[in-house]
């Protein structure tokens, strides 16, 4: 008799397997609708990190049917992130074997320093001209401004709209015949001057200056609205 319960048992572990077995490689079904949602979410996760991008994902077409697989999908991106134009990839490795497409488009937006009025070349730049908004990197030519403090002071090199972007390349921090703060650190020593710019300059620029007590030109990076730094 017991031979004959062990010999059930055996039936009834395999017979359960079996069954289990099944269960998990039932395949899943998925309509567009379901693939873009689940597209659009992983890329969503992917991007979770740079909270400044924006995605467009386009709809899978309803003509191509629902699609199952008996595995978890997989997803991947053509190109860098970074790419404005994309491709989310689906696929199923299963047996089923299949891929889809998305396109995608990632827009990248930043804060930047907006003109609020229209000024002429050599204007200088007050806190009232300016206001800071979201706007796509795309249409950014030019080192960037995000803090207006930063070009409070600083002079347009050319005429600029309202609306406009600004950027480094469109002001000088230090203009030709500016009075200028030089500073420098030798060994630990600082020391400040005043001098005369010999031409325009924005951050980084290194230009020549002539110090007003000494009459000699020196080498100074330009370091903000009216300030070089001498580097030894």
């Amino acid at each position: 008799m017991k031979k004959y319960e062990n010999i059930f048992k055996q039936s009834l572990t395999a017979l359960l397997l079996l069954i289990s077995c099944n269960a998990l490689t039932q395949p899943t079904s998925y309509s567009p609708q379901d693939l873009t949602a689940a597209a659009t979410r992983w890329l969503q996760h992917q991007l979770a990190q740079t909270s400044q991008l924006n995605i467009d994902v386009t709809a899978l077409d309803n003509r191509i049917g629902d699609k199952t697989c008996t595995e978890p999908l997989q997803f991947s991106l053509s190109q860098a992130v970074t790419q404005r134009q994309n491709t989310v990839k689906i696929s199923c490795s299963a047996n089923d074997n299949w891929q889809l497409y998305l396109p995608v488009r990632i827009d990248e937006t930043v804060q930047a320093l907006i003109l609020q009025q229209n000024i002429a070349t050599g204007s200088m730049i007050s806190a009232d001209m300016l206001v800071s908004e979201q706007r796509q990197r795309r249409f950014i030519r030019g080192n960037l401004v995000s803090n207006p403090a930063a070009v409070i002071g600083a002079r347009a090199k050319r005429a600029m709209s309202i609306g406009q972007i600004v950027t480094l390349q469109d002001l000088c921090l230090v203009c030709k015949g500016d009075v200028v703060t030089i500073t420098a650190n030798d060994n630990g020593l600082n020391v400040a001057a005043t001098g005369i710019a010999q031409a325009d300059g924005t951050l980084g620029d290194t230009i020549l200056v002539t110090n007003r007590q000494s009459g000699r030109d020196v080498s100074a990076q330009v370091i903000a609205v009216s300030q070089v730094k001498v580097k030894f």
